[in-house]
């Protein structure tokens, strides 16, 4: 034990240093308790009279703008101009203010029973249209308001009520509250001569209703509160706070003020109504402070006490028994260290350098298993991807692992680099270039949609694959998803200078419905070479017109080399071989040889329009067709480009008729955008030339591309129908747009802001 009597006491005084901070603590909190508990308690109750004041004035400013309602009224204004007693033709204004009178309480009420009645007394005919009916002031009185015999309160009333005061408020007893004192609101018609009142609005409210749902809400037991007009009247519950002595004029608010009720002291605090000349009074025991105050403190003293006699017990005990895991670790190690006596003079730091090396081993061991966990994750995902899904395959790894993608709808998104590799890169360098913007792609998007969706993804190949779980009810993720992707494909050209293309394929059930979404991107790989957008999803190419056919951009530059240089028959074998390679061996279907044709004919045109722009009419180009045989379309090819090879040299560029022809252009698009169908090669079709070199001449002209010019001009047409209030959906499908989603990401590109975010004026 001598080698380890150096540890045992470092032990023994650090439990002892430890108990120096419970007694320090407990003597500072003793003294400190009294004082905390009174300012938590003063808080609460000042928290409490803030409530009653807000909900009170809260109801008083609904009852009030209900009053101002009534005197804006169009039937009470008409009404209060009558002289004398009513006429017959006054019944439809009389019946029709009696049924809005009655809505209007049925409405108040409909939080709590607060208005017993909503009455307009009429100066000029002593009548009274309430929600009980139209009478006579006096028949009012006796029915509703006054027992037999009260004359004075009766003509109290009858004064109030004639006399001109734009809002005021007076508390009467009356029959409406049983005998209880009951508050009454008052506003004239706004109508009259300064000076006089031709019409009075009065709501008839019970006091007593309004303090049971504020103390039902939130209130502490022990605690009084009363409501004090200007005149010094008590307006809730008067007969229970009569001997109080409390003057309107000395309550001051913020402070706290002290009176005696009760043969007790009492705490008064006191806020200002927003509404009403009334001041709110909370009447606080001063008992409640100084007892609960002086139960915490005791009650925290003798905590204190009993933590540290348990303490010492218990650290006591611990330091005897805590000792020996560190004797027997000494020992373990002992036996299997070859520098003996290494930990004698500080064994801590021998067990730390121990304990480091220890888990040094199993960190490397972690890493191995968690790359292998990621290799088996990759296999797996790969394999739901490219293969239909089979259920006898499944194993309880591959389980864990697909076990989100089983229920609700999933979609397949693939990023690949648009940008071509530089042609000076080895392929070493090349390798290295592409899995560094592979890791971009994968972090930046990864984090991104992460947020919105719950996803994996996997490296295939070139590319990076993400599967999206968009649950069963996920109906507007297609926004969202647009949103994420435009921010993420400008953040990565921005900040690595290069361009991703995102495929996505359409959402499906299950587990089955990964391996269709894979397919339906993949089948949208095709056409990145051939749309220019960098977001193509299945959807917008499923039904499109556009499909592969063989004829290489090389192929192209040597049929326009050999004419240029008027070698007819080298320029007819490239044409006859293309148009051999595409009806005998791919053996196009008709409307994708029907592309070719207008291709080749394009490229005709090109070559013209370098030897001098010959009209296709003059080639006869115009004859060609894919009813005629292809003997025939090939001598029809051969006499144009014969035509072509006799002209002697280069012309003029023709700028002016190509002018001519982008007006055109142009004119037809604004004729025809809101076609779903119009795009390029619908473009190239209607002026007979391939899209390619109908942009390049449009280009040409007008410095933009064709495409831009095309959703320009609907975005023009879609900000303007936005701005007359017309939904996104709608118009989207006006301006040409086959879904929402394109429409979103091609108008927040071209405007900078999605269209719900212009509708809402952001």
């Amino acid at each position: 034990m001598k080698k380890n009597g150096k540890a045992y006491r470092q032990l023994y005084l650090s439990y002892a240093f430890i108990f120096l901070i419970p007694i320090t603590m407990g003597i500072l909190f003793y003294f400190y308790a009294y004082r905390v508990a009174k300012d938590q308690a003063d808080a609460s109750n000042r928290s409490l009279i803030q409530t009653v004041k807000n909900t009170c004035d809260r109801e008083l400013g609904y009852y009030e703008n209900a009053l101002i309602q009534l005197a804006l009224n169009k039937n009470v204004q008409q009404l209060s101009a009558v002289r004398g007693e009513f006429r017959s033709d006054n019944s439809y204004q009389l019946y029709q203010l009696q049924n809005e009178l009655s809505d209007l309480q049925v409405s108040i009420n409909k939080n709590g029973s607060f208005c017993k009645d909503i009455m307009v007394y009429f100066k000029n005919s002593d009548k009274v249209v309430s929600s009980f009916g139209n009478m006579d002031f006096s028949m009012y009185c006796e029915l509703y308001c006054f027992d037999e015999g009260e004359t004075a309160a009766r003509d109290r009333l009858k004064t109030h009520l004639s006399e001109y005061h734009f809002r005021d408020s007076i508390r009467m007893d009356s029959k409406w509250t049983g005998g209880r004192p009951a508050l009454l609101l008052t506003m004239t018609n706004l109508k009259g001569d300064f000076g006089e009142s031709s019409a009075m609005i009065g709501m008839w409210l019970d006091m007593e209703a309004l303090n049971s749902s504020i103390e039902l809400a939130a209130w502490e037991s022990g605690l009084d509160w009363m409501i004090i007009n200007r005149e010094g009247q008590i307006m809730n519950r008067p007969e229970e706070y009569s001997d109080i002595a409390i003057s309107y004029d000395n309550l001051e608010q913020g402070g706290d003020q002290k009176t005696e009720w009760k043969g007790e002291t009492y705490i008064i605090r006191t806020v200002f109504s927003d509404v009403f000349d009334w001041k709110y009074v909370l009447l606080m025991p001063e008992k409640l402070i100084s007892g609960s105050a002086s139960k915490m403190k005791n009650i925290f003293v003798v905590g204190i006490f009993v933590c540290l006699l348990t303490g010492f017990w218990a650290a006591s005990r611990m330091m005897k028994i805590n000792y020996n895991p560190l004797k027997v670790l000494l020992e373990v190690f002992r036996k299997h260290d070859e520098e003996e006596g290494a930990y004698v003079d500080n064994e801590y730091l021998y067990l730390k350098e121990k304990a480091m090396l220890l888990l040094e081993e199993r960190s490397d061991f972690k890493q191995l298993v968690s790359r292998s966990q990621e290799v088996v994750k990759q296999y797996y995902l790969t394999d739901l991807l490219i293969n239909a899904y089979d259920e006898s395959g499944d194993t309880p790894d591959r389980e864990l692992i697909c076990r989100q993608f089983r229920e609700g709808r999933n979609l397949v998104l693939l990023f690949l680099v648009k940008d071509a590799p530089n042609r000076g890169d080895s392929q070493e360098e090349y390798i290295q270039k592409n899995s560094l913007r592979k890791f971009i792609i994968g972090n930046v998007f990864g984090e991104g949609l992460s947020e919105s969706f719950r996803l994996e993804k996997v490296e295939l190949g070139d590319m990076v694959a993400m599967i999206l779980s968009l649950g069963k009810e996920d109906t507007a993720y297609e926004e969202r998803l647009a949103e994420i992707v435009d921010a993420m494909q400008k953040f990565i050209y921005d900040n690595f200078n290069f361009r991703v293309a995102v495929l996505a394929g359409e959402p499906h059930n299950g587990l089955e419905g990964v391996h269709l979404s894979w397919l339906e991107a993949k089948e949208a790989e095709e056409f990145v070479s051939v749309l220019d957008p960098d977001f193509i999803s299945y959807r917008e190419i499923r039904n499109s017109s556009h499909k592969k056919y063989d004829y290489p951009t090389e192929q192209e530059e040597r049929i326009i080399s050999a004419v240029k240089n008027h070698n007819s028959q080298l320029a007819v074998s490239y044409i006859n071989k293309i148009l051999d390679v595409n009806f005998l061996e791919i053996k196009a279907s008709p409307e994708m040889f029907k592309y070719l044709l207008y291709d080749l004919i394009g490229t005709l045109m090109k070559a013209a329009q370098e030897v001098g722009e010959p009209s296709d009419k003059e080639l006869g180009l115009n004859e060609i067709s894919i009813k005629l045989p292809l003997d025939k379309i090939k001598d029809k090819f051969s006499a144009a480009v014969e035509e072509l090879c006799r002209t002697p040299e280069i012309q003029g560029s023709g700028y002016s008729q190509n002018q001519q022809l982008c007006q055109k252009i142009q004119e037809y698009i604004q004729e025809n955008f809101s076609n779903p169908d119009l795009n390029i090669s619908q473009t190239g079709l209607y002026f007979h030339m391939t899209p390619a070199y109908l942009s390049s001449i449009y280009k040409k002209c007008t410095g933009d591309s064709l495409l831009k010019f095309i959703n320009q001009t609907r975005i023009d047409e879609a900000e303007r129908l936005l701005a007359e209030g017309i939904s996104v959906v709608e118009a989207a499908e006006r301006v040409g747009f086959r879904d929402s989603s394109t429409f979103i990401r091609t108008f927040k590109k071209f405007t900078g802001a999605t269209p719900g975010q212009l509708k809402s004026g952001r």
